[in-house]
């Protein structure tokens, strides 16, 4: 019989209620400490700071006033210990005495990395001093105030070695996330998220097609609950997750409480957006010049298209009609406290943002509520329950003949949106596609999620040393989705089939238990060990269903039941199960060398019974040159550490069935039947990545320039692709592993505090910068056979190029005396086709990188963030149609203006051809362009009221700011952006721009203030 997901837990649990039933120890006389923690230089007070007795679980968090109090400390000699981050840490020995309160003041200064950062690791946490493994943090602080939706956007430019393209603008999107590149080519290369230990719901369950506009399973988290984040990167440090470990890996920690007094927070910024850029297209006027010129050149009359000055009367910009200055807003309020015992944080948070497109919105409400007991000097739980209702109303885009964005490009200027009865014009009044703004006003599509994510963890201290812990997590969600095709919309299929009505119910839920043991102990001196020990067992459970229907009789009865034909519906459920025992290790020598490994076992349902289990280990190492005696005359070096690792991860996200023989429904008419639908393989294993990284940690000059500097080379082998086979099995091809990838590259973080107060209100500047060069290369595929993907086929698998790497027809200009279009024939057959297609460009950047400089005087403080992204190519398939010479009827990107008039003339734009007899419609690389780009992506100015003055307003302290968000993108694109992705988050089908939605810029007000 198999065991429930009850019964699992419970036995998960009973090591934990066992030891709890332990009679506590005996109890020892006891003093206390109070005092202040001020920063050095300034003598301000720093509230915040986190002060801990060593070796016990007393703890107190130091209020506005810089105030500590610790309570019940055992008596005798003991060591406080300080922390803040961005500080050094410091530690005293005190003698507390029973029943009595000492004074202890302690001054920080300032750092521009802190080696005693707690770092969140797989399974426990490890001070940033000791860390043999890649890891980069960024504090929530760092991306609260955004006006994105999820914490995966909010990243873009800030962490080294993680790219961020955020595919389209549509509030809510998912971005596409690599981590050190991609490392598959059909299973996710999305990473891994764990929130407080429990890995994230984050696929796309939606069943609605809208182009490459996704929904995101991360927006559901909101940023402002979040108190850090952890990106794992190289396999020392994801390892430890193995078979789930080669996409990196993002770890996030939310907000907690802190022992005192009862503390309230409260946020909210209100902002307007409108779109960072528009399109040049023509004007009515411009248009008939260009279209009647295209029939003069081919042989017809002047005025073809119509006479200039009569029928160009109406010139509708239609971008002016479909997009919008839209409102967004964000509101939070906390509150948390507590004492030694127990501590609590709860919080509520409102996301509302509009689209700067009709018909586009989204809004997220969210509760998060986690509470921190110690029942004894043994015995701790921690709970952590967060909820989130999101809603969107999506509209489609990315190359559908019923996008808005498309429509609003495509159609000409000479048509009025409405007619004089003040219906909406369509195909039928003189458009060429459906009219934009009836298909942004009269169709809806929404999707409405609900989710519950929480954890229950309980720690036992069985020794001094050896800790217990178990946990379990959930993530439950639900995504009900709506949409509705008016009869009004005229050209469009729901015109001629009385309307359509689409509805789709996807529920998806995650269990993971873990038990994991941690011995950490110091022996004599010097040697420093830590061991991990533990097994997990996650449980994967979903279903959906779908149903649409045809022929609604009005446009107020929108859903499915309402249709009189049921067209098509589907059903069906599904689950996978993964099961791990891992094991951690790290050693350290006299504060100089530490040596760490770790290994994973996993089994998982979705693999063939041959290679069902999988082993992931890794092993690293990190010297502390900074603390060899040779070093001690180098005074301005403050620390410096090199690391090395090499480690083994894999890749499970696919299908959860593709190794079985399935049979699936093949019924004929009304008779049911049954036929197979996919060729068995019980030899089908992981995909694996072997990583190698070396690093080179430094802070120097009184821990004011904090660098680092990474090398990685990652080997993913046993691609998972579908490959030929017989057709006499009945099938085509089988999923198989047949392929290998590799990425290399380099990562480069620097900090620095360029200027430190030296009194209060004095000026600090601090710089932050990353920079990565990533280089990805496929380098082997069955039978080496390349395949191509994407729009038009214009994205190539071949080895020994990057993945989706651009193929097709070279450009090479304009023949001065023709102008036409001139292209290189490969061939050399006299004719341009599909044999003279080769590879033009990579849709991957050489670079890319982030500037911030934060800037704090008098109480003001100036932000600005620069984000950029450099050597990528974009194909731009809008021009397929706004840029074919006159073949089709689409509105004109504003560069056909260039275009070719008379002999002699040099350019690049080939004349324009009613026939199509210039070349300019050929898919080449001439719709290939320059995808770098400089964007200022963040200028913050905000003002921190007074003491005095907050005080009198009833408050602890409060900050209020204004805030631009993509303000300017310095480009040579032609679209608008070029952070596109109109396949979403696709492996291969990649930086290609067909009518996605346009990106905003915002500026807004805000206010956070604590009482």
């Amino acid at each position: 019989m198999k065991p429930s997901l009850c019964t699992l837990a419970r036995a998960a649990l009973l090591a934990l209620g066992l030891a709890a039933a332990a009679p506590p120890a005996a109890a020892q006389e006891a003093g206390g400490v109070r005092g202040t923690v001020t920063d050095q230089a300034t003598r301000r007070p720093l509230p915040g700071a986190r002060v801990t007795v060593a070796g016990t679980p007393r703890g107190a968090v130091t209020d506005a006033r810089g105030a500590y109090q610790l309570t019940g400390v055992p008596a005798g000699t003991r060591v406080l210990r300080v922390e803040l981050l961005g500080y050094s840490p410091v530690e005293r020995a005190v003698a507390v005495a029973a029943g009595q309160t000492i004074t202890a003041d302690f001054s920080l200064g300032e750092s521009a990395i802190s080696l005693d950062e707690l770092v969140v690791v797989g399974y426990g946490t490890e001070r940033r001093g000791e860390l043999t493994a890649a890891v980069s943090s960024v504090e929530g602080a760092a991306i609260a105030d955004q006006p994105v939706a999820g914490l995966d956007a909010a990243l873009q430019g800030r962490v080294a070695g993680v790219q961020v393209v955020q595919n389209a603008g549509n509030p809510g999107n998912a971005p596409t996330v690599r981590v050190r590149g991609a490392a598959s080519i059909s299973a996710s290369n999305q990473p891994l998220y764990v929130v407080d230990g429990v890995p994230l719901i984050s696929e796309d369950y939606s069943q609605l097609g809208m182009g490459g506009q996704g929904i995101s399973g991360v927006t559901g988290l909101s940023p402002e609950d979040i108190e850090s984040i952890d990106v794992l990167k190289d396999a020392a440090a994801t390892a430890i997750y193995g078979s789930r470990g080669s996409n990196g890996v993002i770890v996030v920690t939310t907000r907690r409480g802190r022992a005192g007094r009862p503390r309230a927070t409260f946020s909210a910024s209100a902002g307007t957006q409108e779109a960072a850029r528009r399109l040049d297209l023509l004007s009515a006027t411009e248009y008939l010049e260009f279209f009647n010129e295209s029939a003069v050149n081919d042989g017809y009359d002047e005025d073809y298209y119509g006479v200039i000055g009569v029928d160009d009367r109406v010139s509708t910009d239609w971008q002016d009609e479909v997009l919008r200055t839209a409102p967004v807003q964000s509101y939070e309020l906390g509150l948390s406290g507590g004492d030694e015992r127990v501590r609590y944080y709860v919080g509520g948070t409102w996301f509302d943002q509009e689209g700067i497109v009709i018909g586009s919105s989204y809004e997220r409400a969210g509760a998060r509520a986690n509470l921190d007991l110690a029942p004894t000097d043994r015995l701790s739980l921690a709970v952590s329950l967060g909820l989130a209702r999101e809603l969107t109303h999506r509209i489609e885009n990315d190359g559908s003949d019923k996008g808005i964005i498309t429509n609003s490009v495509g159609n000409a200027p000479l048509i009025a949106v409405r007619n004089d009865d003040g219906t909406f014009t369509g195909t039928a009044d003189g458009l060429e596609y459906p009219n934009a703004v009836a298909l942004g006003t009269l169709n809806d599509a929404q999707a409405r999620t609900w989710r519950t994510l929480g954890n229950v963890e309980g720690r036992y201290r069985l020794l001094d040393a050896l800790t217990w812990t178990s946990r379990v997590g959930f993530d439950v969600l639900g995504l009900r989705e709506s949409q509705y095709e008016s009869p009004r919309v005229g050209g469009t299929y729901a015109a001629s089939s009385g309307g359509v009505a689409k509805s789709g119910t996807t529920t998806g839920a995650r269990y993971a238990i873990d038990n994991f043991a941690t011995w950490d102990q110091l022996l004599g001196d010097r040697h420093d060990v830590t061991l991990t020990l533990g097994s997990s067992v996650e449980l994967n459970r979903g279903e959906l269903n779908f149903i649409r229907g045809e022929q609604l009789g009005n446009d107020r009865l929108r859903e499915v039941r309402n249709a009189a034909v049921i067209v098509d519906a589907d059903a069906t459920r599904f689950e996978n199960n993964l099961v791990s025992f891992f094991s951690r290790a790290a050693y350290t020598f006299d504060d100089r060398l530490t040596l760490g490994g770790s290994v994973r076992y996993d089994g998982s349902s979705r693999f063939g019974e041959n290679n069902r289990w999988g082993v992931f280990p890794a092993v690293s190492a990190a010297w502390s040159v900074a603390n060899e005696r040779f070093m001690e005359g180098v005074a301005f070096v403050d620390d410096l550490k090199v690391r090395a690792s090499y480690g083994v991860t894999g890749n499970q996200a696919i299908s959860n069935y593709p190794f079985q023989g399935l049979v699936g429904s093949a019924n004929y008419g009304e008779i049911p039947g049954l036929a197979p639908s996919n060729l068995a393989n019980p030899d089908l294993r992981w995909e694996s990545t072997r990583q190698v990284d070396v690093g080179v940690d430094l802070l120097v000059l009184d821990e004011r320039v904090g660098l680092t500097v990474d090398w990685y080379h990652k080997d993913t082998r046993d691609l998972l692709l579908d490959r030929p086979v017989t057709s006499t099995s009945g099938f085509t091809s089988v999923f198989d592993n047949v392929g290998e990838m590799e990425n290399r590259g380099w990562e480069v973080s620097l900090r620095t505090l360029n200027l430190v107060p030296a009194r209060e209100g004095g000026a600090r500047w601090t710089t932050e910068l990353n920079w990565t060069a990533n280089r990805n290369r496929v380098t082997a595929l069955f039978n080496d056979e390349p395949f191509s993907t994407g729009e038009r086929d214009i994205n190539r698998v071949q080895v020994g190029q990057p993945i989706g790497a651009f193929y097709t027809v070279k450009f090479l200009g304009v023949d001065p005396r023709t102008g036409d279009a001139i292209y290189e024939d490969l061939d050399d057959n006299g004719r341009i086709g599909s044999g003279d297609r080769q590879i033009v460009g990579s849709p991957h950047p050489d670079w890319t990188g982030g500037l911030a400089n934060t800037l704090e005087l008098a109480g003001f403080d100036l932000r600005a963030f620069v984000q950029v992204s450099q050597g990528a190519e974009v194909f731009n398939a809008m021009r397929l149609f706004s840029d074919a010479g006159g073949w089709y009827l689409d509105n004109q990107f504003g560069h056909v203006m260039e275009r070719w008039r008379q002999p002699g003339d040099e350019t690049d734009v080939p004349r324009a051809s009613y026939d199509g007899l210039s070349g300019a419609r050929t898919i080449s690389s001439r719709f290939i362009e320059d995808g770098s780009y400089v964007r200022l992506q963040e200028v913050t100015l905000g003002y921190r009221l007074p003491a005095a003055l907050a005080r009198r307003a009833g408050m602890e302290g409060a900050r209020v700011y204004v805030s631009g968000h993509n303000l300017h993108t310095w480009t040579d694109y032609m679209g608008y952006s070029p952070d596109v992705n109109s396949n979403g988050v696709s492996n291969a089908a990649l930086g290609t721009d067909f009518y996605a939605y346009p990106v905003a810029r915002t500026i807004s007000l805000g206010i956070r203030g604590t009482w």
